[in-house]
């Protein structure tokens, strides 16, 4: 028995690996979406160090050190960054320019932190390196360790990332999360059109701008011999996203993609006694209103009619659990205001009749896993289709932000609580949810322990990514194709042009002759 359990362990540090994580982005659905990932890489033995704007700080998981990126928070509150996408007044030029500018200046307050500088310039060595896949520049870190990388994205990822992977991008079938679409399967030829030239700008925007741009960035940090970004992010060995066909378009994905949806979905825990009292005594039910972590009092007060929307909460039969960051005048009975709440505990309780969401991505996958229907108000990014995915499933009813008034939104919430269809498709969407064969961490845990025994996976990598877009779009193909058609149809038309004229010469002359008088 004791040489057994030796050998366990002994086998067990052969594989303990030494890993890097990193989550640029300041949000705090983009962090919770990767926080049981780093979790359970820790239990299973391996020494993950991860660089985040959201430390969980739980002293219990020995094997986990945290790198605090939080002052991120501060740069994203200068640029005022939530109102700004928001705000449909602004262009989507415009809000991309400031991503841009407000992403360089995180990224450039990261690198430089005494903390990523010590990482950089110490003598640690890493087996792995996951990045996010939002902010491209981290991936330098894979190159500075010498040593496999893996994306990771908290929802679908972008085109330049699905092409890394030889994942087909086409602007019709899979439209770009930022190009609203109100019906994948019917989509309008203004939506499509609007969809090929925002993928043929952004690419070429990211291949020959942004990417350029970022190299000559990140050389003040890692070294003139940085090679550049696009060589690093196409030796991605992996790439999980947070996707699935029940809330994204249909894409037909190489085996070195990983769905991991629901990753951050975690075990029943029990709700604070004031608030869990709170919602038993809803007999007739409860209504959970939460807009997300990004979106501040001051934003609804900007965006929509907060006023009305009181007003229509104390009409309704039921108890209102509303996420808020501010206090009212004079708050209806029926409704609690709290500034946090554990969401996916709240949408547990046997209570819940309805979820009024903003549409990200993880919010949407917590209603549908407790069979929740939805009323849809989204607010920037990929919200907008997200909705609209749910609308069409059957499982919720959107609402338009800027045209809500008091009836407007009573209407909404009796229709979606009271209509027995929505809450029928959300339980048929949950079963199919919670159907499959392994779960999403899982699938996640194994092939980045994958990746890491058999330092890569150079033989998933697709050969999409060193090809020129003229061999992959077969441009010298078509053009040989159409040239040889050319050429055989004049060659036909000369052919049977000289045949014809010479039939019709023929048959003048002997006209001619036989007209000849004798």
């Amino acid at each position: 028995m004791y040489q057994l359990l030796v050998s366990i362990l002994l086998f067990h540090d052969a594989y303990a690996a030494s890993i890097l994580a990193i989550s640029p982005s300041a949000s705090f659905s983009h962090q919770v979406a990767f926080q049981p990932l780093w979790r359970e890489l820790s239990l299973r033995g391996h020494q993950v160090t991860v660089m985040t704007t959201d430390p969980q700080k739980n002293d219990s998981l020995t094997n986990l050190t945290e790198i605090d990126m939080s002052y991120s928070y501060e740069i994203l509150k200068k640029y005022d960054m939530v109102s700004v996408l928001s705000d449909d007044r602004t262009g989507l030029r415009e809000k991309g320019k400031m991503v841009l500018r407000m992403s360089r200046e995180v990224q450039d307050a990261q690198l430089s932190s005494d903390a990523v500088q010590k990482l950089l310039h110490g003598n640690m060595n890493f087996d792995l390196v996951i990045v996010e896949a939002q902010l491209p520049g981290m991936m330098a870190f894979a190159w500075r360790f010498k040593c496999p990388l893996i994306g990771i994205a908290s929802m679908d990822a972008a085109m330049q990332f699905h092409d890394t992977m030889g994942n087909p991008c086409h602007p019709v079938i899979t439209p770009d999360p930022n190009v609203r679409v109100e019906d994948y399967q019917h989509i309008t030829f203004k939506e499509r059109l609007i969809s090929f030239f925002f993928a043929l700008a952004y690419k070429l925007l990211i291949y020959n701008k942004t990417y350029r741009e970022e190299h000559e960035l990140l050389k003040k940090y890692f070294g003139e011999d940085l090679p550049p970004i696009w060589n690093i992010q196409r030796n991605m060995s992996m790439l999980f996203v947070n996707a699935h066909p029940l809330f994204s378009p249909m894409r037909p994905l190489n085996p070195n993609t990983i769905i991991v949806s629901g990753l951050h979905i975690g075990k029943p825990k029990p709700l604070p006694k004031e608030l869990a009292d709170f919602l038993d005594k809803a007999k007739q039910g409860f209504i959970y209103f939460s807009l997300g972590s990004n979106i501040r009092a001051d934003i609804y007060n900007r965006t929509m009619n907060i006023d009305a929307i009181l007003e229509a909460m104390a009409e309704v039969p039921y108890k209102v659990l509303w996420k808020l960051d501010m206090e009212f005048a004079k708050t209806p009975n029926n409704v609690k205001v709290v500034k946090w709440l554990p969401q996916q505990d709240v949408l547990r309780h046997p209570n819940i009749k309805l979820f009024i969401t903003q549409g990200g991505m993880q919010s949407l996958q917590e209603a549908i896993i407790n069979k929740v229907p939805i009323l849809g108000i989204p607010m920037f990014g990929d919200q907008f289709n997200n909705v609209n995915m749910m609308v069409k499933r059957g499982c919720g009813i959107k609402l338009d932000r800027s045209l809500i008034d008091k009836q407007t939104f009573k209407k909404a919430v009796i229709e979606a609580i009271e209509e027995p269809r929505y809450r029928q498709k959300a339980q048929e969407m949950g079963e199919m949810f919670e159907d499959e064969p392994t779960l999403s961490l899982q699938r996640a845990v194994y092939w980045t322990e994958y990746v890491i025994k058999h330092k890569g996976a150079p033989h998933l990598t697709s050969n999409v990514p060193y090809m020129p877009f003229w061999m992959y779009y077969m441009l010298d193909v078509i053009v040989s194709a159409l040239t040889a058609i050319v050429i055989v149809a004049a060659v036909l038309y000369l052919v049977l042009s000289r045949i014809i004229s010479f039939i019709l010469c023929k048959c003048f002359r002997n006209y001619l002759y036989k007209a000849k008088p004798d």
